[in-house]
Order: C-alpha cells, then sequence, then structure tokens
C-alpha cells in the first residue's frame, strides 16, 4: 500500500501558533487503516468481517452426488445398483441444448483424390514413384545414387541399375524422361551455309598487299588508284543527290500552285475544242449527201458460183502455207552443222570464263558497316616498325565480317518518330450561343 499522509507544508522556524500545532498532528497510522478497511470492503463486500472466518471455505469433501462415469460402472458392476450420475454444472451448462431450433452443422466433405487420379497426375508429371518423394525428385532431376565407376576402365553396363530400367521403360518406348525429347534427325538449315553479304573470296579476309606496314611501290600505287575510283563515284552520287534537291527547292519556289494549275486547263481547253471542230467537220461532210439517219439496206446474196469460188480460194491458202512450213524446216536442217558449232563454241567460253558471282539475294534491309579508308600517304610510309601508326579496328574489322557472312543481322541507329500528329479540335457548348 503506498503512503498517504497529508500534503507537506513549509516547516516554521518559530513562532508556533494553534493553527501550526494543529496542521503538525500525525494522523499516519489512522489514515493507513482507513485506507486498508475500504480496499477490503471493494474486494470482499459489506458482510466482510474483521476476523477474517467468513471469508474462504475449503470444501475436502466434494459433492457426494456427482460421481464420474468410470467410478459409476465399477460400483454397477460391484453393487449392481442403477444409481444416476449426477453431472458438473460447467457440463451439463455445454451438454444440454434448451433451444428448439437445431444447431448449425458444419459440412465437412472429404475432397479426398482417388488412387487412380493421383496415378494418372504422377504418370502426366513424370514422377511414376510416387512412393518416396526422394525418388520422385531425383527422377525429375535426372540424379540418382550409384557407386563410383572409374572411367578409364571397360564399360560394363548394368541392367540392375536405376537409370538402365528407366531407359527400358521409357526411353526405348519413345517416351521422354526430361521435359524435351531429343530430336532423331538434325535440321536442314544445319548443313546450310548462311547467305553471305559478299563473295567468297573477301569472306576470307584476303587483305590487299598495299596495306602492309612496308608495301611495294606497285602495290600502293594500286591501291591508291583502287581507293580513288570508290571514293569518287561515292563524292559523284552525292553530289548529284544535292544538284537533285537543290533543284527541286527553285523548282518549288519559282513555280507557285495557281501557275502550275493554270497550264494544265490551258492544255485541257485546247485539246477539247480541237475534238470538237473534228467532230463538227465529220457531220457537215454526212450532212451534204445524207438523206436519212439510218445506213442504206444492202441485198447480200450469196450465189453457189461466189461459194465455189471462195471454197477454191480458202484451199489454195492452205497449201501455200503448208509449202512456206516446208521450206523453212528445210532451211533450218540446212544450218544444223552452224547451229552446233555455235553451242561448242558458248561452251568453250563459259569454261574458260569461270567467274565467283556474287549472290543478289538480299538477306537483310541494310548493308554491313563501311570499310574504313586504311591508306596511308606517301610521307606516312616508313620502313621502319618503331615510327608505325597502328591503323583500324580490330573490334569493328570483325563485326564486319560477322555481318557479312551473314551471322548477324545488319543495323542502323534510328530515331524514334512519332506516329501520329496531335489532332487540334474546337469544342462548343450551350454556354456559347447564350
Amino acid at each position: 500500500m503506498s503512503a498517504i499522509g497529508r500534503p507537506q507544508t513549509k516547516s516554521q522556524s518559530s513562532r508556533k501558533g494553534k493553527k501550526a500545532w494543529r496542521k503538525n498532528i500525525d494522523l499516519e497510522d489512522v489514515e493507513k487503516g482507513i485506507e486498508s478497511a475500504r480496499e477490503r470492503q471493494i474486494s470482499l463486500g459489506e458482510q466482510a468481517n474483521d476476523d477474517g472466518e467468513l471469508d474462504f471455505v475449503i470444501d475436502t469433501s466434494g459433492d457426494g452426488g456427482i460421481i464420474s462415469k468410470e467410478n459409476a460402472k465399477l460400483k454397477r458392476k460391484v453393487n449392481g445398483a442403477d444409481r444416476p450420475v449426477k453431472k458438473l454444472k460447467s457440463t451439463e451448462i455445454l451438454t444440454t441444448n434448451k433451444s428448439k431450433i437445431p444447431a448449425l452443422q458444419v459440412e465437412r466433405n472429404n475432397k479426398r483424390v482417388s488412387k487412380a487420379e493421383v496415378k494418372r497426375l504422377m504418370d502426366l508429371s513424370g514422377r511414376t514413384n510416387g512412393e518416396s518423394k526422394i525418388l520422385s525428385k531425383l527422377e525429375s532431376d535426372g540424379l540418382f545414387n550409384a557407386s563410383s565407376v572409374d572411367l578409364w576402365n571397360e564399360k560394363n553396363e548394368d541392367t540392375n541399375s536405376h537409370k538402365a530400367i528407366l531407359h527400358k521403360k521409357y526411353v526405348q518406348k519413345g517416351h521422354s524422361i526430361s521435359e524435351f525429347s531429343k530430336a532423331s534427325k538434325a535440321p536442314k538449315t544445319l548443313s546450310e551455309k548462311p547467305i553471305g553479304l559478299l563473295s567468297r573470296e573477301t569472306e576470307e579476309g584476303i587483305v590487299d598487299a598495299g596495306k602492309s606496314y612496308n608495301p611495294s611501290l606497285e602495290s600502293w600505287k594500286n591501291l591508291i588508284a583502287k581507293e580513288f575510283g570508290t571514293e569518287k563515284e561515292k563524292e559523284t552520287k552525292r553530289q548529284e543527290l544535292i544538284d537533285f534537291m537543290n533543284h527541286i527547292q527553285d523548282l518549288i519556289a519559282t513555280l507557285d500552285d495557281n501557275e502550275e494549275a493554270e497550264s494544265d486547263d490551258d492544255e485541257e481547253d485546247d485539246e477539247a475544242t480541237n475534238d470538237e471542230d473534228q467532230k463538227q467537220q465529220e457531220q457537215e461532210e454526212t450532212n451534204d449527201y445524207k438523206l436519212s439517219i439510218n445506213e442504206p439496206t444492202k441485198l447480200k446474196i450469196k450465189t453457189k458460183t461466189k461459194r465455189n469460188r471462195e471454197q477454191r480460194h480458202r484451199k489454195r491458202m492452205e497449201l501455200e502455207a503448208e509449202l512456206k512450213e516446208l521450206k523453212t524446216q528445210i532451211k533450218e536442217l540446212s544450218k544444223v552443222e552452224q547451229y552446233t558449232a555455235e553451242v561448242t563454241a558458248k561452251e568453250e567460253k563459259l569454261q574458260q570464263q569461270v567467274k565467283k558471282t556474287v549472290k543478289k539475294s538480299k538477306l537483310f534491309k541494310y548493308d554491313s558497316l563501311e570499310k574504313p579508308l586504311d591508306v596511308k600517304l606517301s610521307h606516312e610510309l616508313t620502313s621502319n616498325l618503331k615510327n608505325l601508326k597502328s591503323e583500324g579496328n580490330l573490334f569493328y574489322d570483325q563485326m564486319r565480317k560477322i555481318q557479312q557472312s551473314g551471322k548477324v543481322e545488319t543495323r542502323i541507329p534510328v530515331a524514334k518518330k512519332k506516329k501520329y500528329t496531335p489532332k487540334v479540335t474546337e469544342k462548343w457548348t450551350y454556354k456559347d450561343f447564350k
């Protein structure tokens, strides 16, 4: 119990009056007693005595009427009396149901899978050894507990091993133990060579002799002439394109849309007037001697002599056509020796001029990386390796080779563009028409 007392006041040093003496009376014992009595009354009630005799009752014997079921059975066997078993109050409250409404019954569905379904699922998952988790795990992962085998000795195939049994059971029947099955035949494309962008000579990587660190004068001059020709072609094409673009810009600046439309209209009008004049002239010529719009009717009677004449003429024409064909065939037969000589001459030329042609079929959309201009000028050529300056890049050279052989797709950086331009619309509401 916490110490409860009067709040402390300042002690006066002297001149103690009646009030000062009254304040300094010690009442701690009285206050403690009152506080303990209050706590006792709160916890035990109003009937609590100071002696504490009626506070607690200790039951040592228990209720004689309450007997457990086991003791009741024993007593019935011994005495043979059917004495009713008295229940405890707690069990009576829990067991007795005084309500007429039945209690809520929870449906306990035993959703058990049948053995046949389990076997089917195990077969589907590839774990037929469902007796133990370890065997199924080993089977799915392809791991087997086996004794150590000497790799350098002769192979003694164990037919009773777990792997051999699985091989007989599944692999020989056409099933696979793993997730995928091995292919029995190689694809056709495996034997085919990749489609190259250049000829075989360039694929092999033959380098020009003029690119060596100490080339001969002839090879160096040939290289410069060759590279000059290629660069000149590129420059001429570039210049032609620039001139063409400038010409188009000049036309756009000088010619207006109205001028072009007027010129087109004038040409169309001239053509229309010419057609009308021709029609009018034809109508005037016909109207001079025509009395009616319809053409005059003519009697076309064929006589027997006329028919016979036409038939004879037809037969004569057929005979002439046959004679012409025979003459042409005779002429061609006479020229057989000439034709054979021409064919043999062509074959000989083809045999002499065997060239490795470049494939025209383009594999990718873009060409391979452009080859840099690896040419040294006359003042850059050195006979000493100390003064040699390295040129080129091995990474780009290797990338170009792979692209030219068709193993890697040729690509160029493409800037992203907006697919659709934003559409500007003006909205109107009822507020605008007030």
